[in-house]
């Protein structure tokens, strides 16, 4: 039916046409119940197939820089209106660089959903006062097959040059031969959309539909003069095989952000770089005499090459190391992994004849990196996978699923040797990716329940890796016989580094609980049971957590690297809601890493390293209540018993104790995999977390009577679940509320669901959030995002408040993996574990010429 101003349609009165397609109209339209203007899509018909995907797509998602659904009538769409033109071009390089982030934003956010968009074009990507928006997602479709002919649109007529506009346009290969198209199909077009903003002109044209399927087909677009790397990208989108092609949208966002970033040759960096102009300065000025000597160094003679040399590596302000560092072998260049305010992290190289460290683009979420023999790639995990990439510059290439992981090593016949989680043992892999080979495999008895932290010993026909479990310390594997024997048995899950000093022999050098390295001498030629028993350097940095090893690397040239520190200097402290007080419980610094207060506040559960401690808060006594591995501690609602999580019987299972210590623990779940504690109703409902290294980190729930039951189960990692505190199903009260976290943005996020049945679903924070907590009252909902903690109001109706930032999170120990902090019983104050001064890795300290001898001073750094 023809459509008029003034009609409605269900409750909205339409206003005035906005476009017209092949599929139907746009209207603006007036929502006379909710009283705001909107965007009206009417089909033609009634509601067809492509308006329901287009409605189901676009529900999926919620990002600020797609279009957003409000409701679907029976043969209408309505919409967010938007206020922008359609983007065109010939644009600065800097404005399509940031146009080109957001589309990018809003891409990563679709394919992370699972939905391919299938007609990315100008047309579909409106420029607002805001920035953009992308639209029209009627071909976006999961699990995408090829586009078949009603899919195929070539919207507009022929052009005065004989030239067509449109969706073909900007179609990949794959799509033109009736091929499955996915993510990188989108990469494709969005090269072809980059292409035309930077000159103005389509990538791929034609006086015909057949010249210009030709043209995409067998020919690369006219050549742009942009800057070298900003031809590279298009160039690498525009790639006819797909595997050659930016594999996924947030890689390349990165990468042109890094682009960005990057000064100019022969210029000094820009204001715009990505430290900032005062952190470079002041980097520059540190670092100056110190770089300066060290490429002396290289090129003098031998005999001068003895003299030692130390200088820092300082990180700008705020970011702080969140992995060990690695190094070539040649000791030219230093990989390294920061961590600024948020969960996410990033690695950076850094070339010792350089004032500056480059971010390697894609590396977000980054973590344990390692080098290849030759110096030229850099490995590392991020993202659930085992990745690649080459320091002289590119995107990085994903090897292979890895789980939550435990170390790699490259070795000289090109493989890579890695623990993809705790039960995996070690794998190998060729660096050119394929299928993962076992090697060893732990059983939970006296062959240990992990084998981690590998690193490949000289020679390249054995490793060196760590046993946890009855059988516990630091073995050598022989690549041939595939046997192990332990050469420095320890009574700490402490891993082994291997300190080259001529040939094979060098020594194991080993981080104790003092933040000391110890060293003990060794032949990787003929490994043989040895002792630490020397201290050669001091204020090592370590984490119990992961990564029990020292955070030092050595290369054969001798350059020793190292963060300094002590994770240890920790202390338990009340604070209230700006973050004051902070007047320590008791007098002793400890290993601090959990704390749980019980239902009355009186008490205390407290993880110290490993194990858990009872506090009473009110007398400042404590007593052990376990021992060994335990983690994500939890007070029973009565208060009488405590659940926990532990791995003593070979995966993390959950315990419950009594809270008074007079009986051992007892299983309460053991399953397949590892489960964590995250939350418990006073009905004995718990809610945690399952982590499946093949797949990802889940929400389930245990019955009292056992049964258990999914309540968030996606392809995405969740995780941090609160229940909120006046939920008791089953006593008639109105529905409840969990809190927690999922990565399906592309970052952690914080979001709020109901329970029972998950049919009310919200988020409350949009740039990154972990951490949530409920007030005793369930009035507000406390969380970490960006620098500080915040809290947002919960309104009766489900909806929340804006965030209204409480304190700085930069003093505390604040971790997404535990109960790191707790709110009193009357929502005044804060449990915090405080990192007192010098518990926190801010710097790099370098050793040129290392002797290994023992130190009578070391720098402190930390400042």
């Amino acid at each position: 039916m023809e459509l008029k101003p003034g009609e409605k349609l269900g409750r909205y009165q339409l206003l005035s046409p906005i476009g017209e397609g092949g599929m139907g109209e746009v209207w603006k339209a007036r929502d006379t119940q909710l009283d705001r203007d909107v965007a009206l899509k009417v089909s033609r018909d009634a509601f067809t197939a492509r308006f329901d995907r287009e409605a189901r797509a676009i529900a999926a998602f919620n990002h600020p820089n797609i279009c957003q659904i409000y409701d679907v009538g029976p043969n209408y769409l309505v919409m967010e209106l938007i206020d922008g033109v359609p983007l065109t071009g010939p644009l600065p390089v800097e404005k399509a660089v940031v146009y080109a982030g957001l589309i990018l934003d809003a891409l990563d956010a679709a394919h992370r959903k699972g939905f391919t968009h299938r007609d990315l074009k100008p047309a579909n990507i409106l420029v607002t006062k805001r920035g953009l928006k992308l639209l029209d997602f009627g071909l976006a479709k999961q699990q995408v097959t090829g586009l078949g002919p009603d899919d195929v649109t070539i919207q507009g007529a022929m052009t005065a040059e004989g030239q067509i506009s449109g969706t073909l346009q900007y179609m990949s290969p794959e799509q033109l031969n009736g091929k499955e198209a996915d993510a990188r199909s989108d990469i494709f077009a969005f090269g072809c959309v980059l292409y035309e903003m930077l000159s103005g002109k389509k990538a791929f044209s034609g006086s015909t539909a057949a010249s210009v399927i030709a043209s995409i087909l067998e020919r690369q677009p006219e050549p742009l003069q942009t800057t070298p790397p900003l031809d590279r990208v298009i160039r690498t989108c525009l790639a006819k095989d797909p595997d050659e092609r930016w594999q996924s949208a947030r890689d390349l966002k990165l990468e042109l952000e890094w682009i960005a970033a990057a000064p100019e040759p022969g210029t000094t960096p820009a204001a715009h770089s990505k430290f900032g102009r005062l952190a470079v300065a002041a980097a520059a000025l540190a670092l100056v005499t110190a770089a300066s000597l060290a490429f002396a160094l290289w090129k003098r003679p031998a005999d001068v090459q003895k003299t030692s040399a130390r200088f820092t590596i300082p990180l700008p302000p705020g970011q702080e190391l969140t992995t060990y560092p690695a190094i070539t072998r040649d000791g030219r260049t230093i990989a390294y992994v920061t961590q600024q305010g948020t969960d996410d992290t990033q690695l950076y190289l850094r070339d010792l004849n350089s004032f500056e460290a480059r971010p390697v683009a894609g590396s977000s979420g980054a973590t344990q990196p390692f080098f290849s023999p030759d110096g030229k790639w850099v490995a590392f995990f991020a993202q659930g996978q085992l990745q690649k990439a080459e320091v002289a510059g590119g995107a990085p290439i994903r090897l292979v699923e890895a789980g939550y992981t435990f170390g790699g090593t490259w070795n000289e016949d090109n493989t890579i040797i890695y623990a993809a989680s705790l039960g995996s043992g070690l794998l190998r892999i060729s660096a050119a990716g394929g299928t993962a080979e076992s090697l060893t495999k732990p059983d939970g008895a006296a062959n240990g329940y992990a084998h981690v932290f590998p690193q490949a010993l000289p020679g390249g026909r054995s490793i060196l890796f760590t046993i946890w479990g009855q059988t516990q310390g630091n073995a050598v594997l022989s690549l041939d016989s595939r046997r192990w024997e332990l050469v420095l048995p320890s009574n700490s899950s402490a891993s082994g580094i291997f300190d080259p000093l001529r040939g094979s022999k060098g020594r194991l050098l080993i981080v104790d609980q003092s933040a000391a390295m110890m060293a003990a001498a060794f032949d990787a030629a003929h490994p043989a049971p040895t002792s630490a028993d020397t201290t050669v350097l001091s204020n090592v940095y370590w984490d119990l957590e992961v990564e029990s090893r020292g955070w030092l690397a050595v290369s054969d040239s001798r350059t020793a690297v190292y963060a300094s520190g002590n994770p240890a200097r920790t202390s338990l402290v009340w604070v209230d809601r700006e973050g004051k007080g902070g007047e320590a419980l008791g007098k002793d610094q400890d290993l601090y890493r959990e704390v749980s207060l019980s239902p009355d506040g009186t008490k205390a559960v407290v993880r110290h390293g490993h194990s858990l401690w009872i506090h009473d808060l009110r007398r400042g006594t404590r007593s052990p209540l376990t021992s060994g591995n335990s983690s994500n501690i939890l007070w029973s609602s009565d208060g009488t018993r405590i659940i926990f999580a532990s791995n003593r019987g070979g995966d993390w299972d959950i315990y419950s104790q009594p809270a008074d210590g007079s009986q051992p623990a007892e299983v309460l779940l053991k399953r397949p995999y590892d489960q964590f504690p995250c939350s418990i109703l006073p009905d004995g409902t718990l809610l945690y977390l399952e982590i499946n290294p093949k797949t990802s980190r889940d929400l389930w729930t245990l019955s009292p009577d056992g049964k258990t039951t999914p309540f968030r189960v996606t392809p995405f990692n969740e995780g941090e679940a609160r229940f909120r505190p006046d939920l008791s199903p089953g006593s008639g009260s109105a529905r409840g509320w969990v809190a927690y976290t999922s990565d399906e943005s592309g970052r952690r996020e914080v979001y709020v669901q109901s329970y029972p049945g998950g049919t009310d679903r919200i988020a409350v924070s949009n740039g990154g959030g972990s951490l949530p907590r409920w007030s005793p009252d369930g009035k507000e909902l406390f969380y970490v995002t960006g620098d500080a903690v915040v809290a947002a109001a919960f309104r009766p109706d489900g909806s929340f408040g804006a965030p209204r930032r409480l304190f700085d999170r930069s003093n505390f120990f604040l971790d997404f993996r535990f109960q790191s902090y707790q709110l009193s019983p009357d929502g005044k104050r804060f449990l915090m574990i405080r990192r007192d001064e010098g518990s926190v890795p801010r710097q790099l300290n370098v050793i040129l010429n290392w002797s290994g001898e023992p130190e009578r001073s070391a720098p402190t750094g930390n400042k």
